[in-house]
């Protein structure tokens, strides 16, 4: 695979706030309720890019329009009761709603697909499918620990601790409503990972693991994987992005039979990652931070040291989200084209 290659793929996606304070895009509630201003502004940043990067690569001049659904992160936990806010230079975010252990012992599974604010997703899919006549799915279901947490909060640390059949009993609760939002999304619009990260085929579905930074390889295994594993039988094909550095928890994923695809975050042990996965497609990231406040050179030698760690090449890509206001147009072009030229000399030696 990797000689009809000419390099690996590389993306640079930009947070909020660089498009509001630059251009004043704003993410408000507006671009998440109101679909031809989310279409617009989506075909204003492709020409935005393409004005400021197209000689790496970035943007385009003349975007058709892309009639997507999008709602952050928070979609099922609004569904389960918590407060959602939204702002203009960041990603809508859910106020955990701290349910008791009464009120979740007597939660059940919703109708996902009839309560809000899915019927609100509905109605637009209804107008860009009548519009566009084409509709392309970017429902983000959070993942099974992610949405715990926002049900329960902090205290589902010290459930695994004092009450783990509690903590079955919501993991399953969540596994179940995140089966449903991603079976549907996808028989409607037959995509699913943008959503969380374009580096993956549309197609597949990516489970969100931000919050699986936080726990040790152990509770990983006793309280998530069983039903990450559940969810990897039943929605196929599966890959996982994972936030931080995934050193924690590299074991633990190793035990996904059905992991596909895995994206980890800056400071993960590529090599370990490798060795425990040798035949899933990796997507690597650029730490943001670095790339906010590093010089050019130093953003060149990170590129090639994930390179030179994350391979064999056909199974690895390279990207930068969360590009914040502020990040040095030559930083991210150095990532670009020190991605490309690198990865393509490596590959035309055959490694």
């Amino acid at each position: 695979m990797s000689k009809h290659l000419e390099h690996i793929p590389i993306g640079v996606g930009m947070y909020p706030n660089w498009w509001f304070k630059n251009y004043g895009i704003s993410y408000s509630k507006r671009y998440y309720y109101d679909p031809d201003y989310r279409i617009e502004a989506g075909m204003q940043q492709q020409k935005i890019l393409y004005e400021r990067f197209g000689d790496v690569g970035m943007g385009n001049p003349n975007p058709e329009p892309n009639p997507f659904i999008d709602y952050g992160m928070v979609l099922l936990p609004e569904m389960f009761g918590c407060e959602i806010v939204f702002f203009d230079d960041a990603l809508p975010w859910a106020i955990p709603a701290n349910l008791s252990e009464e009120q979740v012992e007597k939660l059940t599974v919703p109708d996902v697909i009839n309560s809000h604010p899915m019927t609100e997703i509905n109605r637009q899919m209804d107008y860009l499918e009548q519009k566009y006549g084409r509709v392309t799915g970017n429902i983000n279901t959070t993942g099974i620990l992610n949405l715990a947490l926002k049900i329960r909060g902090d205290q589902l640390y010290m459930d695994f601790f004092e009450n783990p059949d509690l903590v079955h009993k919501m993991m399953n609760i969540c596994l179940e409503s995140i089966v449903k939002l991603a079976d549907y999304v996808k028989e409607r619009t037959g995509t699913l990972a943008s959503s969380v990260t374009p580096m993956a085929p549309p197609e597949m579905y990516i489970l969100p693991n931000c919050t699986v930074a936080q726990i040790s390889n152990d509770s990983y295994e006793e309280f998530v994987l069983p039903y990450e594993i559940k969810l990897s039988e039943r929605v196929r094909p599966f890959g996982i992005h994972h936030c931080g550095s995934v050193n924690n928890v590299t074991l633990g994923y190793s035990k996904i039979k059905n992991l596909d695809f895995i994206e980890v975050g800056p400071r993960s042990d590529l090599r370990r990652v490798r060795e425990l996965m040798p035949d899933v497609y990796i997507n690597a990231r650029i730490d943001p931070v670095r790339l906010l406040k590093c010089k050019p050179e130093a953003i060149e030698q990170d590129v090639k040291d994930l390179i030179d760690t994350g391979g064999p090449l056909d199974k690895l890509s390279i990207d930068a989200v969360g590009v914040d206001y502020g990040v040095a147009d030559e930083n991210i072009k150095t990532m670009i084209r020190t991605g490309k030229s690198y990865s393509a000399a490596k590959l035309a030696q055959g490694e």
